[in-house]
């Protein structure tokens, strides 16, 4: 099977670190607050500003970008499941907010780093705009792991999604959606699928 994984949060808890660290910097400006602990972006979880929000992640962009770790068996689970034979995809919407090319290929190099030193398997890394569907179907994905509300209501219209749970994809449900809740279980998901294909 060609598998395609997200990496923010999937292969990262991006909807902890948005918490924890923004909660920090809130603390630390003396401005904002958790008004919606179940947002997406930054901006959607705390009462703040477009503005102080490009502030936060000027911050901690780079914290999250090198420091964050995987999470828990994400590495052994890709590995098993290279092992076992599938093709291992991570299609990442990361880069696709910065305009100015040379901040965009320095979000790259460092999303290359972060894989390289966690040491994190895939045969292809592609960076994709937040529309991830035109680089499923180039590369006949046939199974995704997202996390992102609107790229599982997308995908799932075309292929199985492994919907990754976060506070924020809660009520997202429908066809060919598979709710997940940690590496392995993906593991034990795919295995299953593999099996009826």
């Amino acid at each position: 099977m060609n598998i395609g994984i997200d990496l923010d949060g999937v292969l990262t808890n991006f909807n902890d670190f948005c918490l924890n660290y923004g909660t920090k910097y809130a603390s630390e400006i003396g401005s904002g607050k958790i008004v919606n602990p179940r947002g997406y972006e930054s901006i959607e979880i705390f009462s703040w500003s477009e503005q102080t929000d490009n502030d936060f992640w000027a911050k901690y962009k780079a914290k999250y970008a090198i420091e964050e770790k995987p999470r828990p068996f994400a590495k052994e689970v890709i590995d098993k499941l290279k092992n076992e034979g599938h093709n291992i995809y991570i299609i990442t919407a990361r880069s696709s907010e910065f305009q100015d090319v040379e901040i965009k290929n320095k979000m790259e190099e460092l999303v290359r780093q972060w894989f390289k030193n966690n040491e994190i398997y895939y045969d292809e890394l592609i960076f994709s705009t937040v529309n991830k569907l035109e680089n499923c179907r180039a590369k006949n994905i046939d199974i995704m792991v997202e996390d992102s509300p609107h790229n599982i209501r997308q995908l799932s219209e075309f292929l199985p999604i492994l919907c990754f749970d976060t506070r924020y994809n809660r009520d997202v449900e429908g066809r060919n959606i598979i709710r997940c809740y940690s590496f392995y279980d993906i593991y034990e998901k795919i295995k299953e699928m593999n099996k009826k294909a």
